[in-house]
């Protein structure tokens, strides 16, 4: 009996293989038998029958193999029946059309009264197969995987809302567990649709205390007592853009403070049945730690209390910037304060951004890396009277336009990574006396101290960041 058990769990680990066979060979069908929709002959006909034949054994056995695979458990299960019983569908369905498309069925009378529909049945088909590959990418990636990346402009058509993070909210956090209360659901929500029950990149899982303490296939990830040391807190700490950076590219990033917090927690010896109370925190880590208890959004409003209050925005006007990749997020509840972030419109140029003074009074963060913006952005920039975060990383910007930015009084947080800025362009940046973050690495200019010597508040990251080889590494960095 184990031997079978063991051999069961085996086969369906096929399903992942299996699963794509019928897919494609009952799609080549349906593209024949829509092109002879347009033909008076059947000059597909042999091969329609050949295909059906190999694309419903093929469903038979990706449906076997997958009700094999779900006894494992780990799936999601109301997520798990729909794929199952739609799969089972496509398996009864194609088997049906094999049957009408064969010579013999137009002798009996039941398959005359329905071989006429049989088009129409094969388009139920399509669509079952649709439906079902999309609650298997739900069950492999998450809910959301494929909505997520829907454009914006379909989102509005089909009445798609955005997804949202569920707020972390502790009622009593300096009562609260530190691991079970904070650490894990920072976890759960950043890290666990990559490393979790259903998932494990690297042989990596983090949703228990056993699996987080075994680490991944590199070995250990946390060092207790010693977050620099520790391969979790180095990856969440590398350059954006870096290929070994967590999360990766195109998933929701992880906060400076949720960052802060897990080092806190490896710094305090990474324990797994302590309170906050019971932990040493510096006034940072008590200050972040007492934002859990309203949350981040009323965190937010209360950095931009003192800003103006800001008009309505151009429904329009967000709509098509929307419907282009341009995101306007709010960030403040009672308030039309918004965040603009173009990473989904890469060709966002000097003329978007001019079109953006519709909205200038709205924007308090600018994120524009990676874009084909220049020099004269700035001009446009100068006019943004509310802006405190300015994102300008790996675009063609140099030092010509920086000396345009210094009547942007809220202006705290620059980033110049990867463009053409020196020492020169930085010696502009003295005249803006709210400035305290300035990120110039990979613009080869390292020596801040001149900035620092100008304006001692800001603080000036130059990168060249060097992670702690771990002994089960094989690559330094």
């Amino acid at each position: 009996m184990v031997f079978l058990e063991e051999l069961m769990a085996f086969l369906g680990r096929f399903h992942s293989i299996l699963v794509h066979l019928p897919i494609g060979i009952l799609l080549i069908a349906f593209v024949m038998v829509f092109l002879e929709l347009f033909t008076k002959e059947n000059p597909y006909l042999l091969a329609i029958r050949l295909c059906l034949l190999l694309g419903s054994m093929a469903a038979m056995f990706a449906a076997l193999s997958g009700f094999l695979l779900s006894r494992n458990g780990g799936y999601e299960i109301d997520v798990l029946n729909y794929h199952q019983w739609l799969g089972i569908a496509v398996a009864i369905c194609s088997l049906l059309l094999c049957f009408l498309y064969r010579e013999k069925s137009g002798t009996l009378h039941w398959a005359r009264k329905i071989v006429r529909f049989r088009f129409w049945i094969f388009l139920v088909l399509v669509i079952l197969l649709g439906v079902t590959g999309h609650y298997g990418g739900t069950l492999t990636h998450g809910k959301g995987y494929f909505l997520e990346a829907m454009p914006q402009a379909m989102k509005k058509t089909f009445g798609v809302e955005e997804s949202s993070d569920e707020l972390l909210i502790v009622a009593n956090v300096q009562e609260a567990a530190v691991y079970d209360g904070i650490i894990q659901p920072i976890l759960k929500q950043r890290c666990q649709s990559c490393h979790g029950d259903r998932k494990q990149e690297g042989g990596l899982a983090l949703q228990t205390k056993e699996s987080l303490l075994k680490g991944g296939e590199n070995g250990k990830v946390l060092k207790e007592g010693n977050s620099k040391e520790s391969e979790l807190y180095a990856r969440l700490i590398l350059p954006e853009g870096h290929k070994k950076r967590m999360p990766p590219k195109g998933r929701t990033p992880i906060s400076v403070d949720q960052i802060k917090l897990i080092a806190w927690w490896i710094d305090q010896g990474a324990g797994f049945d302590k309170k906050v109370n019971q932990l040493t925190q510096t006034k940072e880590i008590a200050a972040i730690l007492k934002k859990l208890e309203t949350g981040e959004q009323q965190a937010s409003q209360i950095l931009y209390a003192d800003f103006p209050k800001a008009p309505d925005l151009p429904k329009d006007k967000v709509d098509a910037w929307q419907a282009k990749g341009i995101k306007i997020i709010p960030v403040a509840k009672e308030n039309n304060l918004v965040l603009v972030n173009a990473i989904n419109y890469p060709q966002f140029n000097d003329k978007d951004m001019q079109e953006l003074l519709a909205i200038k009074e709205n924007i308090v963060q600018l994120k524009l890396g990676h874009t084909a913006i220049t020099d004269q952005a700035f001009s446009t920039i100068k006019s943004m009277p509310v802006i405190s975060r300015l994102h300008l990383e790996n675009t063609k910007v140099s030092d010509n336009g920086l000396s345009q930015l210094k009547g942007l009084q809220k202006l705290i947080y620059l980033n110049l990574v990867g463009t053409k800025v020196t020492a020169k362009g930085l010696s502009k940046l003295k005249d803006i006396p709210s400035l305290k973050n300035v990120y110039i690495y990979q613009t080869g200019e390292r020596d801040s101290v001149a900035l620092k010597a100008l304006h001692g508040k800001v603080r000036i990251d130059t990168g060249n960041y060097r992670l702690p080889f771990i002994a089960t590494d094989t690559v330094k960095f």
